[in-house]
């Protein structure tokens, strides 16, 4: 059963990233260039759109916002989602709900690099090679210091890890207080690591970039929190003061990356902390609402598509004399477009092939027991 207000802020955190990357990172001439736009395109910035790139004293910055509040709903639903599974099914959904989609969306991408290579004449392998590629697959390129082909995944490849760690401290305790005690000692953990990562280790080192994900992971634990208080796991109080712990791992581990406490990831984060809090508080103030609906359910391959549809279309149109308004506009038409096709088509049939895999197992499993 779905939860109407962490639903509905997958959407506003959809649209928070889409945002993010359409008004401001479509501007950095370095990633125009990754993907085969040539350094004669110059597009001129409209004023509405500078703020992105540039934020006021508040520092709010659309993507690390959005991407915050995908990982505090992914941290509160994970916990449903292990209620009655094994840690294998949790596992085996888990994989079909995240890699066969990611796969499809990855093949869009590279469709993209070639049309922009293409129009613009641009070589494709100097920017593009297989075993870039490769990398990207398994999701676990950004513990390597590989950037993402498609501009977002590197969010993906900390769920997995996630997953895989929350799994494993489900194997050892299933109660509230079990999990989150480990959880917090998994994050101190990682908070030495992370300190000796950037104390004297090549900051560029696989173990540096791999404890660098554990902040992110932080907020997925946070997450639960909320779960286990809604389901009466945990009381309020006892939540809060998990919670307080988490968040000051959250800081000292940020703060080591970014160099100052309260930097702007951590800005950002906190402000999505505090939206997923208050929207927590009134959740049965939230209603259905078609539009937001909408967009929570193909949120995730709109998540994946849209920064390549982006930036691959968008200079395009503007080289044909569309202006840059009615081409962000566009482009936004085209990726829920081919993000609607993608959940209808790749989504839910493989979601649902999971489930049955994972339920026709555990029905199995029964049978033999009961055959003994």
């Amino acid at each position: 059963m779905k939860i109407v207000f962490a639903n509905q802020l997958r959407a506003i955190a959809a649209l928070s990233v889409v945002l993010n990357h359409y008004w401001g990172i479509f501007f950095v001439p370095a990633v125009l260039a990754i993907v085969g736009v040539p350094a004669s395109f110059v597009p001129l910035q409209p004023a509405y759109t500078r703020h992105v790139l540039a934020p006021g004293a508040g520092g709010f910055l659309y993507g690390a916002f959005g991407v915050a509040v995908f990982f505090l709903i992914s941290g509160f639903v994970i916990p449903v989602s292990l209620r009655n599974l094994s840690t294998g099914q949790f596992l085996v959904r888990r994989f079909f709900r995240i890699y066969p989609v990611y796969w499809f969306c990855l093949l869009i991408s590279l469709v993209m690099y070639v049309v922009s290579s293409r129009y613009w004449s641009t070589p494709l392998s100097d920017r593009v090679t297989w075993p870039f590629v490769t990398r990207n697959l398994p999701l676990l390129h950004s513990a390597a210091g590989i950037p993402s082909l498609d501009f977002v995944c590197w969010s993906l490849a900390v769920e997995v890890k996630f997953y895989l760690v929350f799994a494993l401290i489900t194997l050892i305790g299933k109660s509230a207080h079990k999990v989150v005690m480990l959880s917090i000692g998994f994050l101190a953990l990682c908070c030495v690591g992370a300190y000796v990562a950037t104390h004297g280790l090549d900051p560029g080192s696989f173990f540096s970039y791999l404890i660098s994900d554990t902040k992110f992971m932080s907020f997925m634990f946070l997450g639960c929190l909320f779960y286990y208080v809604l389901y009466h796991e945990l009381d309020a109080v006892t939540a809060f003061g998990y919670g307080l712990i988490i968040f000051g791992l959250f800081v000292a581990i940020g703060s080591f990356y970014e160099q100052q406490y309260f930097g702007p990831l951590v800005k950002n984060y906190t402000y999505a902390l505090v939206l997923f809090w208050v929207c927590y508080l009134a959740k049965n103030r939230f209603r259905k609402n078609r539009i937001l609906d909408f967009l929570a359910d193909i949120s995730f391959p709109l998540y994946l598509v849209h920064s390549m549809i982006g930036y691959v279309t968008m200079p395009i149109l503007i080289d044909q004399g569309m202006p840059y308004g009615l081409a962000w506009l566009t482009c936004v038409g085209v990726a829920v477009l081919v993000a609607c096709l993608v959940h209808t088509y790749v989504e839910l049939p493989v979601n649902a092939f999971g489930k049955k895999l994972t339920f026709e197992t555990s029905c199995s499993s029964m049978w033999r027991g009961s055959d003994i």
